[in-house]
């Protein structure tokens, strides 16, 4: 009865011991991480002197786990590497993007700074020189203009007044030579008649 007794408890104990290392090698070698799975490998291991002794079976369902974990990860790398593509290739037309607009740019801001005379690009500072000479130049062709025609002007008025007066004394020239002339006239006319008497 003793050894029945002992044999149950026995057999009892050993399933026990057996169910919770079959749930916890499941548990442990199914789930978790890799390194998880290796250090519970190793804690469970028998020891034989200085080596560890592993059960074929967890060997088996850790070399499943990595193998798994290796396709997982190389189908996440294929992922990322086509990711890292069509991302390169973002970066490649929004760089061409970039480049075109900052051309864009570089031409709006000449343009802006620039100004088309006569067909060439110059600053707006030449420019402004240019227009200025011009206008400086008309303005000072055009006070000359005027000063000219103020001289002009004094000297026409001047002559005309001289001519009015020439034309006074013309007039009263000749009216006093017509008043000689006739006095002339009659005196001669005066002598024509006396000797005409005499």
């Amino acid at each position: 009865m003793k050894a029945t007794k002992l044999l149950l408890i026995f057999a009892l104990l050993f399933s026990i011991s057996i169910n919770a290392q079959t749930s916890l090698k499941t548990k442990s070698l199914s789930e978790g991480t890799i390194e998880n799975q290796f250090d519970y490998l190793i804690k469970k291991s028998g020891r034989y002197q200085e080596y560890k002794v592993v059960k074929r079976f967890w060997l088996d369902n850790l070399k499943k786990s990595v193998i798994d974990s290796l396709k997982t990860m190389r189908k996440e790398l294929v992922v990322t590497k086509g990711v890292l593509v069509e991302k390169q290739s973002q970066i490649d037309k929004l760089t061409t993007t970039l480049d075109t607009t900052n051309k864009s740019v570089t031409s709006l801001n000449n343009e802006k700074d620039n100004i088309n005379f006569f067909g060439k690009l110059i600053s707006k500072s030449l420019y402004n020189t240019i227009l200025w000479s011009i206008i400086a130049g008309l303005l000072a062709a055009l006070a000359l203009y005027v000063m000219r025609f103020s001289r002009s002007n004094t000297i026409t008025k001047e002559s005309k007044d001289r001519f009015v007066e020439l034309e006074r004394e013309y007039e009263s020239h000749k009216h006093r030579s017509l008043e000689r002339e006739q006095v002339l006239r009659r005196k001669l006319q005066d002598e024509l008649n006396k000797l005409k008497k005499e």
